[in-house]
């Protein structure tokens, strides 16, 4: 019976999801951001990290670029109705040094000179990272 002898009604309960330190959503999948060092991203290095399920060991393979996406299949969240798991999609983004000191400067000079890598240049216009690993997970 309702309020005031009525009718039976509907329940509604309105449910906010707080934000985490580290992950957020789209979807089904979880979205993170991977620190690497710069000599990490040149040279590949295995790392753990923190799902929600507990540690998981992620490859960063050799050569990888800042805003590139790491997926870990089934890590994300189960759905509601449904037995199939997000991915957990990681970006990476290079940290690259800001204070060298004599010898670690000329140790990256040598290997400019080295590689002979192009210098700067105007390519096509390229997105945050944010707003790449966005566009990555909407198209799949």
């Amino acid at each position: 019976m309702g309020p005031a002898g009525g009718p039976n009604g509907d329940l509604y309960i309105e449910v906010h999801v707080a934000a985490h330190d580290v992950f957020s959503r789209d979807g089904d999948d979880l979205l993170a951001t991977l620190e690497v060092s710069m000599p990490d991203a040149v040279l590949g290095t295995t790392t753990t990290i923190e799902s929600l399920d507990g540690p998981v060991e992620l490859e960063v393979r050799p050569g990888v670029q800042g805003g590139d996406v790491l997926t870990i299949k089934g890590r994300g969240i189960t759905p509601l109705r449904g037995s199939q798991r997000g991915d957990l999609r990681v970006g990476v983004h290079v940290v690259t040094p800001t204070r060298l000191d004599a010898k670690e400067r000329a140790l990256i000079e040598d290997f400019k000179k080295k590689t002979k890598a192009p210098g700067p240049h105007l390519a096509e216009f390229q997105q945050g990272l944010f707003a790449r690993l966005r566009d990555r997970f909407r198209n799949g």
